[in-house]
């Protein structure tokens, strides 16, 4: 009788002892996630882990180690969260501790590549001296009078600032290379 009692007790003990073992606080999730590339910036790093924290430190380094957190670490429960300031594409390594609600401490380390995506080239400025279609399209500025001549003045007053060309002129050209490169993307697929 009393080896079945003890035998039941042995049982019971290793099958609760994994539940335990379960119950410990762990990592959930980050974002961005571990081992991940991320094409936007991030303006954080954000640890959630299974079960509340009593609070923790977080520390992301840029590819050449220099520290790029951009204040101090929030933590809300379960979350904790480094404001960060990325400036260099690249691995970035993300270290942290928290403590546990049962005094324990939690570490790790994960990285993530950071790989923004790249901006277009501005426009080639058209070389001085060459006449371009703008140029012939634009109002001739002179003594004109009513409204329409503080307009012309200010106008050319920016041409003349911006190496002849209107000030509206970049703005359109960006935009429409940007629908034409669209348009070839959607295309190709």
């Amino acid at each position: 009788m009393r080896l079945t009692a003890v035998l039941l007790l042995a049982a019971g003990l290793l099958l609760a002892a994994p539940a335990t073992a379960s119950a410990h606080t762990g990592l959930r999730s980050s974002e961005p996630a571990a081992d991940s590339t991320v094409t936007t910036t991030p303006q954080a790093v954000t640890l959630t882990f299974n079960a509340s924290v009593l609070g923790g430190e977080v520390s992301v380094t840029a590819p050449d180690g220099t520290p790029v957190g951009a204040g101090p670490v929030a933590h809300d429960g379960a979350v904790l969260s480094l404001p960060v300031t990325l400036t260099a594409a690249g691995r970035h390594t993300v270290t942290w501790t928290a403590v546990a609600d049962d005094g324990h401490t939690l570490d790790g380390t994960f990285v993530f590549e950071h790989a923004p995506a790249t901006p277009l080239p501005p426009p080639a400025a058209p070389a001085t001296g060459t006449p371009t279609p703008s140029d012939a399209a634009a109002p001739a500025t002179g003594n004109g009078s009513g409204a329409g001549s503080d307009t012309g003045t200010e106008t050319a007053s920016a041409s003349s600032d911006s190496g002849g060309l209107p000030g509206w002129v970049l703005p359109v050209a960006a935009v429409a290379l940007l629908a034409v490169g669209g348009l070839t993307a959607l295309r190709r697929r």
